[in-house]
């Protein structure tokens, strides 16, 4: 017996985000107990990166093989009760805390691609912050609230240690996070 696809689909998603953490130098524990606390991932650098030593971020990675592309956006589709919490000051939160959408094709067997010389990770995943963002408390729980996450959040290396010096700052500012 194997796993059904939006088990595999999200177990994949998870391995995708951890492939993009190893690959920029940083940690991900996995929480236990991700639907309690709203993070899938604790995300630590280690060492010293902008003003702290050893910081963390918080992410929550979603998976889709059905979001909506535009010229400019990922439109994702997300339940609004992780919407509200996600979109809490970022000073409520122990750890500034980010949501990853990863696309992948419909069909598990076009995921990835292996020879000799390279994996390859198909499709793409994206960052946001939600942070300060007006909550949707008219909404029933479960009601999905559509996104617009920035095509241009495209996660790479890079754009985790840009994670990280956002994070930064709003520690130190006390602020919550700006949306691009």
């Amino acid at each position: 017996m194997s796993l059904n696809q939006d088990n595999r689909q999200g177990f994949y998603g998870e391995a995708f985000f951890q492939a993009t953490v190893a690959a920029a130098g940083f940690t991900a524990q996995k929480q236990a107990e991700a639907d309690l606390y709203l993070t899938d991932f604790d995300v630590g650098h280690p060492g010293p990166l902008g003003r702290l030593r050893y910081p963390k971020i918080g992410v929550q990675v979603k998976s889709s093989r059905n979001a909506r592309l535009t010229q400019n956006d990922v439109r994702y589709k997300l339940k609004s009760k992780y919407y509200n919490e996600l979109a809490r000051p970022a000073h409520e939160w122990a750890s500034p805390t980010f949501l990853v959408v990863v696309l992948v094709p419909k069909d598990p067997d076009d995921w990835m691609e292996v020879s000799a010389d390279q994996l390859v990770l198909k499709d793409a995943a994206y960052w946001t912050c939600l942070h300060g963002q007006r909550q949707r408390q008219d909404l029933h729980p479960d009601t999905k609230v559509t996104l617009s996450v920035p095509r241009a959040n495209l996660l790479t290396a890079e754009a985790l240690r840009d994670m990280f010096d956002l994070a930064d700052e709003l520690r130190f500012q006390g602020q919550g996070v700006p949306v691009q």
